[in-house]
């Protein structure tokens, strides 16, 4: 055996061992490892009147919105997928729609087309109105009046992907019938048709069609279709959400089967309070651009005002 032929039998004995190697790396993982599922991509948003988002801080993984008393706000959800998506929302702990302590299993939500979102301004009253979402105090809140002020100071949203549905049946159209064969040309028809022409010029005693559709009685469905055109002419938080004014915002109802009937795919949450609640759990919102106090920290000697306010 020469020389190079052991050289290229010791390369050769490398390349197999790092092979050899790569793949016991390769077979250290676990047998029974899985790659974990992505998140669903849905959301939500709290905004004010103006549809600008209110101001969120992250604290010891949870998230928190910075209210302030009085401010109206509304829920934005967002179904980014291709499949419409239902959303069961609760505020305080108390269901959006129904008002009930919240309970997605049980209670039902909004249908989010896909691709599309949802505005939820309020508790709903009707299929026409809702009672607007509004900062007060927890005591004055929806879900404390209700009997249930442990809840206060949370919103929530469960969502629910749509059952599969069965795909259309593809029917087949019907072949058309083979045209029949065409009939000889009977010319004795020339001689019965100058015949006919005869006849046809002499007086008739019947009476002209206008006549007879005047003198004939309408039908029902005439009278009908006649009148219709007729027709046509004429907790600890400091803040809560109070059950607030009536507003418009109309809805319909549809059919919804989920995916799951008791398991929502996400389940999100939103702790929500004013500057001195979120500093009590150690928030700075001081560098929020926008934010004002309702009171200032220091007494001001010369505050903004020209003339003295009455007292209230």
């Amino acid at each position: 055996m020469t020389a190079r032929t052991l050289r290229y039998l010791f390369a050769a004995l490398g390349i197999g061992m790092i092979f050899l190697a790569c793949c016991s790396q390769a077979d250290a993982r676990s047998p029974f490892w899985r790659p974990r599922p992505a998140s669903p991509p849905y959301s939500f948003t709290v905004e004010d009147e103006n549809g600008n988002s209110l101001a969120t801080f992250v604290k010891d993984s949870r998230t928190y919105l910075l209210g302030e008393p009085g401010l109206r706000y509304n829920i934005r959800v967002r179904n980014p997928t291709g499949e419409r998506v239902e959303a069961v929302l609760s505020v305080d702990g108390r269901d959006a729609i129904s008002g009930q302590p919240g309970d997605y299993e049980n209670l039902r939500g909004y249908v989010i087309p896909a691709y599309g979102s949802l505005l939820v301004e309020g508790f709903r009253r009707s299929l026409e109105e809702v009672a607007v979402f509004r900062f007060t105090s927890p005591d004055d809140s929806y879900s404390s009046r209700m009997g249930t002020p442990q809840n206060v100071g949370i919103i929530g949203v469960a969502f629910f992907p749509e059952r599969p549905r069965p795909p259309r049946p593809v029917t087949q159209r019907p072949r058309p019938l083979p045209r029949p064969a065409p009939v000889p040309y009977d010319y004795s028809r020339d001689d019965r048709a100058r015949d006919d022409l005869e006849i046809s010029r002499a007086p008739s005693k019947m009476k002209p069609s206008a006549e007879r559709r005047a003198a004939a009685p309408a039908s029902p469905r005439a009278e009908a279709k006649s009148a219709a055109r007729d027709d046509d002419g004429g907790s600890v938080n400091n803040l809560g959400t109070e059950f607030g004014e009536t507003h418009e915002s109309v809805v319909s109802s549809v059919s919804f089967v989920r995916a799951s009937a008791t398991r929502p795919a996400l389940l999100s949450t939103l702790r929500y309070d004013d500057a001195d609640g979120l500093e009590a759990r150690g928030i700075d919102v001081s560098a929020h651009v926008g934010y004002r106090r309702a009171y200032p920290q220091e007494p001001q000697a010369f505050p903004v005002s020209r003339f003295a306010q009455p007292p209230p």
